[in-house]
């Protein structure tokens, strides 16, 4: 009897457990279909829970044209989360003895003849605290080889003194894939391969090679001023670094636990990618490729990436053991408004979710959907829109300027996130509020636009 007892309160408990899993499952999940609803939300989502599988589900098309759905399977471009695939290859190399952290680039590159050569090092890349800007000039038809970034590179004047603060830059990652082929004597993608994926068993995360096919690969989308549009899945057709991976949200949790459990890394070099070297923001510091950022006393391990028609993002909460990660297909997702909702939720903190209800009515502005022209330095003055038209158009419901999601205020249409923006109508007038600047544009008769 005692025996049965004993049973009955492990079950009970169980069954509590179950329900409060079921509980979060359903708060997960509406939260995300919110998104879906009011911002075409599409891609995968992955919630684990003290290191247990807690959530994962799928949502929108991977392909819009044959209505082929996202599965947990489907891979994604994930942009500049690969930069945390590159800065585990440079620490392997650091932990066999072949590169040295603080060793000037040129040591590895001695190609590289530029002024500032000498005075960049490995770990100033992979703090972004080089001072090489944002971009090297690589267009994004281009299939360059890391060779031929570098010559673009190498053209750059630094925006400061290496080390002396922190500035992104995705030149600087150029220069780490260069590196990575010239000590390993591999290509970066064999290296990658060999060294990270196939130890880990990620079985959707792989390199593009140019513009060859990839098997399950969700088609990136967006909405432009042109309607809703088919983009490239990288941001070029070269070697790339800092953005040339796809891979799943299940494939970066296990990447991540790879590197906590220390298969591909022994404990001081991920230590060593995970400490915080420069301050990025109030609550924010770098470490190699990782933002570290902290909620409260919480400390989180963040990276994200961003495309034409891609967003992904993954976090990591070292202490709890608990991680999100998010990919999308759908390049007007608001990823990061989405990630602390779900962050939120797991922490059992009420979340206002987006509502339908916010949105303008297409049906209320049929008249006015159209083409509007504007003084084309009035638009780059305010809006930092280099042109002079811009399209109020509906796009699979919803109604957009340009490619931004409109909501509604009294008389006036809004952006989602912010009041700094309102628009109203006179006539064949459409007037722009930005922070207290009006500006006036005049509908060009023509089409209706209407996709």
């Amino acid at each position: 009897m005692k025996h049965i007892i004993i049973i009955i309160f492990l079950l009970a408990n169980l069954n509590i457990g179950f329900c409060q899993d079921k509980n979060l499952n359903q708060k997960l999940n509406l939260a995300i279909e919110a998104y879906e609803k009011v911002y075409d939300f599409s891609g995968t989502v992955k919630v684990v829970i003290d290191n247990n599988n807690t959530f994962e589900k799928s949502y929108g098309f991977a392909n819009r044209s044959f209505e082929i759905k996202n599965t947990p399977d489907t891979r994604f471009s994930i942009n500049s989360i690969s930069k945390t695939f590159t800065a585990t290859a440079i620490l392997i190399l650091v932990e066999e003895g072949r590169i040295d952290i603080n060793a000037p680039v040129t040591r590895y590159i001695p190609s590289l003849k530029t002024s500032w050569a000498d005075s960049i090092t490995v770990h100033h890349i992979l703090t972004h605290t080089s001072g090489l800007p944002r971009e090297s000039g690589i267009q994004s038809h281009e299939e360059l080889t890391f060779k031929e970034q570098v010559k673009l590179v190498e053209k750059q004047t630094l925006l400061f003194t290496p080390g002396e603060r922190y500035e992104y830059s995705n030149a600087g990652i150029i220069l780490l894939g260069s590196i990575i082929e010239n000590v390993s004597g591999m290509s970066y993608e064999t290296f990658i391969t060999k060294n990270i994926i196939q130890p880990l068993n990620l079985r959707n995360t792989g390199y593009y090679s140019g513009r060859n096919v990839i098997s399950n690969l969700a088609v990136p989308y967006r909405i432009t001023s042109d309607g809703l549009e088919f983009t490239q899945r990288s941001k070029h057709y070269g070697d790339n670094a800092g953005g040339g991976l796809y891979s799943s949200p299940s494939d970066l949790f296990q990447f991540v636990k790879g590197l906590e459990d220390h298969i591909i890394l022994s404990k001081k070099y991920v230590d060593m990618m995970f400490q915080s070297y420069v301050q990025s923001g109030e609550n924010e510091f770098e470490g190699y490729a990782w933002s570290i950022k902290y909620f409260g006393n919480e400390k989180l391990h963040f990276a994200a990436g961003s495309g034409y028609g891609t967003k992904s993002v993954i976090v990591r909460m070292p202490e709890s053991g608990d991680f999100i990660g998010i990919t999308s297909n759908w390049g007007n997702t608001p990823i990061l408004q989405l990630l602390r909702d779900l962050y939120l939720t797991i922490r059992n903190i009420d979340v206002k979710l987006p509502s339908e209800d916010e949105l303008a009515n297409p049906d209320s502005y049929k008249s006015q959907i159209g083409t509007y022209i504007f003084d084309k330095e009035e638009l780059a003055k305010h809006l930092g829109i280099k042109r002079d038209k811009i399209l109020l158009q509906e796009v699979n419901g919803h109604l957009f300027l340009d490619d931004e999601l409109l909501a509604e205020e009294g008389n006036f249409l809004k952006l989602t996130y912010t009041n700094e923006l309102k628009i109203e109508f006179n006539g064949d007038k459409m007037i722009i509020n930005m922070n207290g600047n009006i500006i006036k544009g005049s509908k060009l008769h023509t089409t209706l636009y209407k996709r």
